[in-house]
């Protein structure tokens, strides 16, 4: 009994969170589409954690890049971030390449091709994403990029400032910790909040899964977890050897729920910066990385990018399995990525 009790109080919240996904699951695929009527207690918990985002981006990453006096030093984490993310980005296309070629995503799929599509215009202003023409437009969650060039270049600003940029920077420290306490009061409704998005989830697109495209979603769900079991196993090894992959397994719950019950890089963003402080990962790593990494780092995106080239590659009878169409796709992700950055 004693064991089972350290084990609730060591591990509560992940058990909740666990917990709720899987009752909220189940009330989905049995309640299906009528599930929706959740979605506004689901909204609360979201809608307070991207009131999280923007604020906790601007003050971490401002206190995390000012107070770095070796400017050797930030340029190496970025020099080792920017890298990473092209490089895992690259890593995560290969995996799903390799199933695309093993397993034909359209077999035995039956497409309706008769559809009428609308043109569509796209926008190629690239560099429209780093910047806003108001300044209340930078804390806005639809302009993560341009608020953080902002913050780099404020950043910048008060380092030069010297002296009197001490104030600013022992404000953004404070208001870095009490964001990150302000979290802490958010996440006791995760359980709640998550539990709601899963039967959403579950009920609006559970029948998805053994429709037309299930081969493909199937595809897609067995690559994305082996490549996220294996990937992050990795990068923790490559961290803190044994240890750090253990303390990662052993937190990773309510920061992998979140991610997956939301569906959203900004709303996991506040909680990942809480898992990077249990693991124990330098402030100033952190409040840097966790920020960038959440509007840069991709993985997923190129994943799901390329089960699409090699899925409309199948549907029009192109042989996807060249190497001149398994380079152009990779190439494709490779633009996306450096587009991000």
């Amino acid at each position: 009994m004693k064991i089972i009790r350290d084990l609730w109080n060591t591990y509560k919240s992940s058990f909740l969170m666990l917990g709720a996904m899987l009752i909220g699951g189940t009330i989905g695929f049995f309640w299906g589409e009528g599930s929706s009527v959740l979605q506004p207690v689901a909204n609360v918990f979201l809608n307070l954690l991207y009131c999280c985002v923007v604020p906790l981006i601007f003050v971490s990453l401002t206190s995390a890049i000012a107070k770095m006096k070796d400017i050797a030093k930030l340029r190496k984490i970025m020099s080792l971030f920017m890298g990473g993310t092209i490089i895992t980005g690259i890593i995560s296309c290969l995996f799903m390449v390799v199933a695309v070629v093993v397993f034909d995503p359209v077999k035995g799929a039956v497409l309706n091709m008769t559809q009428e599509v609308d043109n569509l215009n796209s926008n190629m202003n690239l560099l429209g994403m780093f910047t806003v023409n108001d300044f209340p437009l930078l804390f806005s969650k639809s302009n993560l990029m341009a608020l953080i060039v902002f913050t780099i270049m404020f950043s910048f600003a008060i380092i030069k400032s010297g002296k009197a940029g001490e104030p600013i920077l022992k404000l953004m420290e404070s208001m870095t910790e009490i964001i990150i306490n302000l979290i802490s009061l958010v996440m006791k409704l995760a359980p709640l909040g998550l539990g709601c998005y899963f039967a959403i989830l579950i009920g609006q697109y559970g029948k998805e899964v053994i429709g037309p495209l299930s081969r493909a979603i199937i595809i897609y769900l067995f690559v994305i977890v082996l490549y996220y079991i294996v990937s992050q196993t990795v990068m923790a090894y490559i961290g803190a050897g044994t240890e750090g992959v253990k303390k990662w397994w052993v937190t990773s719950l309510p920061a992998t729920l979140t991610a997956l019950g939301t569906c959203s890089s900004a709303a996991s963003l506040p909680v990942n910066i809480l898992h990077a402080k249990t693991l124990g990962i330098p402030d100033e790593v952190a409040d840097l990385v966790i920020p960038l990494g959440a509007n840069l780092h991709k993985d997923g995106a190129c994943i799901i990018q390329i089960l699409k080239i090699g899925f409309l590659c199948s549907v029009f009878g192109i042989d996807y399995a060249t190497p001149r169409n398994i380079l152009s796709s990779q190439l494709l992700d490779s633009r996306q990525l450096l587009y991000q950055l």
